[in-house]
């Protein structure tokens, strides 16, 4: 046998091992291109961008059924912070508290908001969120932009005064003993 040893078939079987599963990595980067390029058709989504329409979804009538009409579901889309109709009302909490939960809430991007006042012989403790029936998904946004421990509650009958023209009341309440 020649002077050469085994190490030589060894190298060159490492190196091409390491050649095909870069080549391999490459051809699975080029598939998942070109399967995205023929999914996505380009058309933008269903929902409007100012999230004030509803968009629909149609199913077909159930097989068997004589009737050729479809059952729709309407679904809306989340109202972003400075869509939302807000006012923030003090509800036993010190003096100017309304006020200062407004500022933050400003802050965080709800700058469509009624003047702050207080609700007068409302005592609580704690902060409240209370939303209008369907803004569910808000009222969690709102409950994590007003601080931990916020409670969000269904819209109180009868509703809080001013409140007709807002879509979400923030009540601050006193500080827990």
């Amino acid at each position: 046998m020649g002077g050469r040893g085994n190490g030589g078939n060894v190298a060159r079987g490492a190196g091409f091992a390491a050649a095909k599963g870069a080549g391999l990595i490459g051809l699975a980067v080029v598939i998942g291109f070109v399967l995205l390029q023929v999914v996505d058709d380009g058309s933008e989504p269903a929902v409007e961008a100012e999230g004030n329409s509803d968009t629909t979804t149609t199913v077909p009538a159930a097989e068997g059924d004589d009737d050729d009409t479809t059952d729709t579901t309407a679904a809306t889309a989340e109202l972003t912070p400075d869509q939302l109709n807000v006012l923030v009302l003090n509800g036993s909490a010190p003096p100017g508290s309304a006020g200062s939960m407004s500022d933050a809430l400003l802050q965080a991007g709800y700058t469509n908001q009624g003047e702050p006042s207080d609700w007068v012989d409302h005592e609580q403790t704690g902060n409240v969120v209370v939303c209008k029936e369907g803004l569910d998904r808000e009222a969690s946004s709102l409950a994590v932009a007003v601080g931990a421990g916020t409670l969000v509650e269904p819209f109180p009958d009868p509703v809080p005064p001013g409140s007709d023209e807002s879509n979400c009341v923030v009540v601050v309440g006193a500080a827990a003993t």
